[in-house]
Formats: C-alpha cells, structure tokens, sequence
C-alpha cells in the first residue's frame, strides 16, 4: 500500500486512464473525462479509513484476447476506530485494460466483487458467522421449495430421463 499520498497519487495517475471507471459493492465512479479524481478520492479515503491495509494476491488471469485482468485477491481492512479485530476477507477484482498511443495499458474499469461473507469480514468480522449462517438457511428454503415443487408443481418430473437414482 501507498506511503503516503504523493505515492498513491502518482500510482493512480500512472496506472489509470483519465476516464476510468471503479465498481465496489459500496460505491461507483462513471467512466467519463476526469473520472480518475474520484478513484483516486476514493483510495485516499480507504486509506484514511484503514491505516494498515494487507493484502495478498493469490491468483492472476489474462484474458489478452478482451483484454481483461482477474487477480484473486485475500485483504485484511481493519478500520481505524473498529473496537473488534480485523479479518481477513476474498475479493476478486476485474481490471479493464485499454492500450493508449504511447502503447502502454491503462486500467479503464476496476471492479471489485466480494462474496457476502467476505464482505462482512470486511467491515464487521463478527458478523460473518451471521451471515453465513443466513446464506446456509436460504439454500435450505431453495431445497425445500424445489422438492415441494417437484413432488406437486410446475417442475415434476414425467419419466425417469435424466434421474440419477
């Protein structure tokens, strides 16, 4: 992570096309001329929220035919003034490349997918065993209602093709 902002800026500009564009679960900046100012607001505001960031990439994927980056990624956000203990969560984010006239690639769309889980780690660790939990118990009523549907509904099987017994 950046130092200090001089060094997160001139990462930003060095990396970032003018208009880029960011996704996050939290927030978006539209790609349009100028946009790269709100990126890079947006980093120095990560920043100021969470002095000591750690990450990890894990994996890396080019798709040079879209021109395309997938990176794995494992974080710990421990925000500043959070009384409760950081944890670590998964991300993967998608880079949109775009090569320029002096032949170099720019990043013209960042964005950051989280599982739900991961997310709550992020923010509240505590939370995540909450929300694990409700993920679990929705997978439990998509069980239940397909059985319900298959036993007396619209998806009932007519002949044994395709059942594995």
């Amino acid at each position: 992570m950046a130092t200090s902002p001089d060094i997160q800026e001139a990462t930003i500009q060095k990396f970032f096309a003018p208009d880029a564009g960011f996704r996050h679960p939290l927030c978006a900046v539209k790609r349009e001329p100028g946009s790269r100012q709100s990126i890079l607001g947006i980093y120095q505001w990560y920043r100021i929220m969470s002095p000591r960031i750690i990450l990890e990439v894990k994996d890396v994927v080019y798709d040079r035919k879209r021109n395309v980056i997938f990176l794995e990624i494992e974080q710990k956000f421990h925000l500043r003034f959070n009384p409760l203990p950081g944890g670590f969560s998964r991300l993967i984010t998608r880079l949109e490349l775009q090569e320029q006239i002096d032949g170099l690639h720019y990043i013209t769309l960042q964005e950051d997918f989280y599982h739900p889980s991961d997310f709550a780690a992020l923010i509240i660790p505590p939370l995540r065993p909450f929300i694990e939990a409700g993920l679990r118990a929705a997978s439990l009523v998509c069980s239940v209602n397909a059985y319900i549907a298959r036993t007396i509904g619209p998806w009932r099987f007519n002949s044994r093709v395709g059942r594995v017994e």
